[in-house]
């Protein structure tokens, strides 16, 4: 009984591997495997088509591939070991070579619109070298390597950043005596900024007239400084 069992066994075995030879000899009757055409240059995958009795279409746009030389194949279609009918095309796509990002024009923008545009353009801020006094604050001068360069994406780009504003330093003119008028006049045409006017008796002068000022005449003034002045009353 287990002897006829044991013959049965190997019966079946032997026809299922002789059926599926004979129905995989049957299907890839008339075809060819597609050869592998990646990193081939266009003459040399056609030739080898040729041979097999396939052609070649390339297809537009060609791919961004960073491990195949651009102008060479980068994709196919069918794959490599797909069995196709003799004549059949096998589609391919070109390489670019590898993609590249060009740096946007960051400069004068703030830091965190920067750091935006960098993300979009799929790039990394590197180091933030911090300079002051040399335009508005919170302002990206320049860039490293420099706007309009092309990188890798993810590559790193380093920005140098305006942290404290740039401002235009005066020195205190003498106001004692002077009109209020006349230093109103006088801090709205130079973009200053007057603050309060202290009225205060001053026997022997006529009203309206300067007799003291903040900050004193020759100190250093910016124009965000407040201008406060006393006058007669």
């Amino acid at each position: 009984m287990w002897a006829r069992l044991l013959a049965a066994f190997v019966f079946c075995i032997c026809f299922a591997v002789t059926f599926w030879y004979a129905l995989v000899h049957t299907v890839h009757q008339g075809t060819v495997a597609v050869p592998a055409l990646k990193a081939q240059s266009i003459e040399g995958a056609e030739q080898i088509a040729h041979d097999m009795g396939l052609a070649v279409l390339i297809e537009e746009p060609g791919v961004f591939s960073g491990d195949v030389p651009a102008g060479s194949i980068a994709r196919q279609q069918p794959y490599a070991g797909f069995h196709v009918r003799t004549g059949s095309t096998v589609t391919v796509r070109l390489s670019l070579g590898s993609e590249r990002v060009e740096i946007p024009d960051i400069r004068g923008d703030s830091v965190q619109s920067a750091l935006r545009a960098l993300e979009r353009s799929g790039l990394v801020p590197g180091r933030q070298v911090e300079v002051k006094g040399q335009a508005g604050g919170d302002l990206v001068m320049a860039t490293d390597p420099p706007v309009g360069s092309e990188l890798a994406p993810g590559g790193s780009v380093d920005l140098l950043v305006n942290v404290t504003p740039l401002q235009e330093i005066w020195v205190m003119p003498v106001l004692l005596a002077r009109s209020e008028d006349t230093v109103r006049r006088f801090c709205r045409e130079s973009h200053l900024r007057l603050g309060q006017v202290h009225e205060i008796p001053y026997p022997g002068l006529a009203p309206g007239r300067v007799v003291r000022q903040y900050p004193l005449e020759g100190s250093r003034l910016a124009r965000s400084d407040i201008i406060t002045i006393w006058v007669s009353r």
